[in-house]
């Protein structure tokens, strides 16, 4: 029975289904190298139709850039060498003028996207996260905004819920790439 489970499973990975929780513990219990070529196949099953039937062929990339909007964090995770609690002389918090700088250079170097990523400031408020983020679609609309951990999401969350509706499935600020968020939950 296991076996036509697994072997269902597999089936359904690559056609595209999207599997139910057990099911991704499932793959968690299977060798490393069954899950690289599992994940591997289904990568090309489904670029094989992209670019007129070469996307196995092609390889494409963007270019972004990591920014770390502050290094103050309260969590003090024992293998972290990043963080700072506040007063240290390098703890610091982005501007909206720094990270215009820093989202001009990777435009300026040809990229789409950032990361956005940082430590667990414990002062910074959900609107400080609103404004920034809507600081940055309204200054470059064409930015893709890829942001935050999934231990950032969590804490964003911990006193209810955090991401506002505006955010959630649409594009702030306009036309351009959505935001992403990095450790945003789908509840289909």
């Amino acid at each position: 029975m296991v076996a036509l489970n697994r072997h269902r499973l597999t089936e359904r990975i690559f056609a595209g289904e999207r599997i139910s929780g057990e099911e991704l513990l499932q793959l968690y219990r299977w060798p490393l190298e069954e899950l690289g070529a599992l994940a591997d196949r289904r990568r090309q099953l489904a670029k094989a139709g992209a670019y007129s039937g070469r996307g196995n062929e092609i390889v494409t990339y963007i270019v972004d850039r990591n920014i770390n909007y502050t290094n103050v964090c309260n969590v003090y995770c024992k293998f972290c060498a990043f963080y700072r609690v506040e007063g240290d002389d390098d703890a610091h918090v982005i501007t909206h003028a720094e990270i215009d700088r820093k989202i001009e250079e990777t435009v300026a170097l040809g990229g789409t996207q950032i990361l956005m990523q940082g430590g667990h400031h414990p002062k910074l408020t959900k609107q400080w996260y609103l404004d920034l983020l809507e600081h940055i679609k309204n200054k470059f609309p064409r930015i893709n905004i890829h942001g935050f951990s999934p231990s950032e999401f969590r804490r964003f969350q911990s006193g209810g819920t955090w991401l506002d509706p505006r955010w959630r499935g649409r594009n702030p600020g306009g036309s351009g790439p959505q935001t992403h968020f990095a450790a945003e939950s789908d509840e289909r």
